[in-house]
């Protein structure tokens, strides 16, 4: 059963919707090889006749997996079939990339297969949302799939979320994860790190320092909670000669609107860099800090793109 949760999901492309005007459920539910819509088949095809999917966000898959699913297949065959659509001739797999490897590891000669026509950014959408819907992808993987939707889309953050089913909050906070430098990028994706130590590192002001404090975190195997109150004492000791010298520093917040000193925050949980807020009545400033030009640019880019 398709999860509702999940935006349009597995069904809207199998039975063929694209409007926003509900439709009849398709003959057959998502996956059997019963009457199907048109455009779309049930066919045997040769392993050797189907290629990967480009947009399949999922670039790691377990062998241990892999041969439980070998074996599975070797008792019971495969109960629901891959789907895939035609691409210059070739039939493209869409969803049940694991399911083919896997019946290559059972020595199966052919796999059911529904074909569809699938636009690029059908197939895109569909990777995506099967992969959530039936196995959780990491949090990279889930990232850079939510990068890859947008370029394909031409979509917003919000307008993502509503095709995978996130909140829009949740698709910023995977798509932050991409700002991380390579090393602690391959530690989420790893499990080494998880995603709140990921989110906890993003608010050091270089990748330098993120680096060094991720290893250090590793090395001690630090909680989310304790990673985090590390991080909160590393920026307020590099803030602290601010704070001395009056305006804009830790001690002038006090007197200060709690709104103000909350969006001040909000700001720096956003752009994963200080930004310190002067108000007044007539005039204000948002200060951004940026350390060297590769923050500038991460920055501006982000800045650029909301």
């Amino acid at each position: 059963m398709v999860d509702r949760r999940l935006g349009r999901g597995l069904d809207f492309f199998l039975s063929g919707g694209r409007s926003s005007t509900p439709k009849p459920p398709a003959a057959a539910p998502a996956g059997a090889a019963g009457d199907v819509d048109p455009g779309q088949s049930v066919r045997e095809v040769a392993l050797d006749d189907l290629v990967p999917n480009p947009f399949q966000p999922r670039k790691e898959m377990a062998d241990a997996e892999l041969n439980a699913l070998a074996q599975s297949i070797r008792e019971s065959g495969i109960l629901q079939p891959i789907l895939a659509r035609e691409v210059n001739g070739q039939l493209q797999i869409v969803a049940g990339e694991r399911r083919w490897r896997a019946a290559r590891l059972a020595e199966q000669a052919k796999v059911p297969v529904i074909v569809r026509q699938l636009s690029d950014q059908d197939s895109a959408v569909f990777a995506l949302v099967e992969n959530v819907q039936r196995e959780d992808l990491n949090a990279i993987e889930k990232a850079k799939g939510i990068q890859l939707l947008m370029k394909q889309m031409k979509a917003t953050q919000e307008q993502v979320a509503k095709q995978v089913g996130f909140q829009r909050s949740t698709v910023a906070n995977f798509l932050r994860l991409l700002d991380l430098p390579e090393p602690i990028q391959a530690h989420v994706s790893r499990g080494t790190l998880t995603m709140g130590h990921a989110r906890s590192l993003l608010a050091l002001p270089d990748h330098a320092v993120m680096n060094e404090t991720a290893e250090f975190a590793i090395r001690e195997n630090l909680s989310v909670r304790n990673l985090e109150r590390m991080v909160s004492e590393l920026l307020e000791a590099s803030a602290s000669p601010k704070g001395k010298s009056g305006a804009g520093g830790a001690g002038s917040k006090k007197g200060r609107p709690v709104w103000l000193n909350e969006l001040e925050e909000s700001l720096v949980e956003a752009l994963s860099t200080p930004v310190s807020i002067k108000y007044g009545k007539k005039r204000s400033q948002i200060v951004i800090e940026c350390a060297g030009r590769e923050e500038f640019e991460r920055v501006y880019q982000r800045l650029k793109d909301a």
